[in-house]
């Protein structure tokens, strides 16, 4: 009896495993097939929505037909708002090697304020995904979703960042397991402590409902 527990318990790992390594694979594939910057963020997107499935105990759904029926379906909604955080990157980018050519009392003054906008920023693409598969919105409002998520619920996002540098440590250490893990493990890690803020917030709102009524 009980090695036939512990050989379900192995198989499911196993299961799990295949499972992220699969799905790593084709959000690599599909980022190919757009030629990365028109197909990072439909397979990113296409990633975190087959991840939630799994976390709401859909494991039995076939992976590449729904991976790829996502990434048709919000192709133009997914990459309008991937190329929204693009340019905020650029932004940002231009705005550091503009900042470090400065000199003298100014440079620390806006340094400072660029370092606390990155974070923020950081912040909102913790959560950008998350929200974006979880929610119905227009395409700015999942920028302020996630920016407000990010900001009232601190202890999420540091656990959520502590998770992410976990991720990447794996991945820069351990090359083989970043090529088959990077994407679904970190995808997976943020849904997932996304998934408990979003039940803990739905149960404080019907709490709060009850107490109204």
């Amino acid at each position: 009896m009980e090695s036939s527990e512990w050989m379900g318990r192995f198989y499911g790992i196993c299961q799990w495993i295949t499972r992220l390594a699969f799905i790593n694979l084709l959000w690599l594939l599909f980022m190919v097939v757009g030629i990365f910057i028109f197909g990072a963020a439909p397979s990113t997107v296409a990633m975190f929505t087959i991840i939630r499935k799994w976390l709401r105990g859909e494991t039995d759904i076939p992976i590449f037909s729904c991976f790829w029926e996502t990434y048709k379906k919000e192709f133009w909604n997914a990459n309008r708002l991937g190329f929204i955080l693009l340019g905020i990157s650029i932004v940002l980018f231009l705005d550091w090697r503009l900042i470090s050519s400065l000199q003298g009392s100014l440079y620390p003054v806006l340094m400072g304020c660029l370092i606390g906008v990155v974070l923020l920023f950081l912040t909102v693409l913790l959560f950008i995904f998350p929200v974006y598969v979880q929610f119905e919105y227009k395409t700015l409002h999942y920028i302020k979703a996630a920016f407000l998520l990010g900001v009232s619920y601190p202890l999420y996002t540091m656990v959520m960042i502590s998770a992410a540098i976990c991720v990447f440590t794996i991945s820069i250490f351990f090359n083989g397991v970043g090529i088959l893990f990077f994407g679904s493990g970190l995808s997976y890690v943020l849904m997932y402590i996304s998934n408990l803020l979003f039940s803990k917030i739905a149960k404080d709102f019907t709490v709060v409902v009850k107490k109204v009524l």
